[in-house]
């Protein structure tokens, strides 16, 4: 008795097997590329959160900090952090993992396993650090640069024109912003592209060309 078996060929198989490999190379594209976009937004509010606290902060005191002009602060470093988290102007607190519990830390007890231990990061190296929580600040972020490269920078206006330029370090070739305070994110890569390319790339700002004249 004749018994017909049904069933794929091995072309049909393959067949198959590559339009499956299509459809997931297009799945995981387009996938890589909403968490790119992602990101930026999440560096994008990030440092107009920051500079809207430092702008908060000029409103309230009057001046800078004269220790922050005197030392030429330039990033959110932890000192920067903790003056903002003392005037309650931004929610900077720091945390470690103990085991399993996060528990909350204070200025008086960072040690190398607070998650905010050199400031404050931006998306990119907050998520490389999340992933090796023993790293140092010469460390490689995997999208490129050091975690110190990935601390998000700000040039304060000093001399109180109304103008941050690059004689108070915007990192540009020519040109200034009308602005008491400029902050960004230097982006995935960790590089200024202003001072590179004279124009943002993948970088943050927290103001838009329109305020910027040559």
């Amino acid at each position: 008795m004749n018994t017909n078996h049904s069933g794929f060929t091995l072309v049909e198989m393959l067949v198959v097997i590559g339009i499956l490999g299509i459809l997931s190379a297009g799945l995981l594209s387009s996938f890589s590329h909403v968490r790119r976009a992602a990101l930026k937004a999440e560096a994008q509010n990030q440092v107009a959160e920051v500079a809207t606290a430092f702008t908060l902060l000029l409103q309230k005191e009057r001046a800078w900090p004269q220790a922050w002009l005197d030392s030429n602060k330039r990033e959110m470093d932890e000192e920067v952090c903790w003056s903002f988290q003392d005037a309650k102007l931004l929610d900077v607190s720091t945390y470690k993992y103990e085991g399993s519990t996060v528990k909350e830390m204070s200025d008086s007890n960072i040690n190398q396993q607070s998650l905010d231990r050199f400031g404050m990061l931006d998306p990119w190296g907050r998520r490389a650090l999340k992933r090796k929580t023993n790293a140092s600040e010469a460390d490689k972020v995997p999208t490129g640069g050091s975690f110190a490269d990935h601390r998000l920078q700000f040039r304060l206006d000093q001399n109180y024109d109304g103008w941050v330029d690059p004689s108070e370090g915007l990192p540009a070739k020519s040109g200034k912003v009308r602005a008491s305070v400029v902050v960004w994110s230097r982006g995935p890569d960790g590089l200024d592209d202003l001072d590179r390319f004279g124009k943002p790339v993948d970088d943050s700002l927290s103001w838009t060309l329109a305020l910027y004249e040559n």
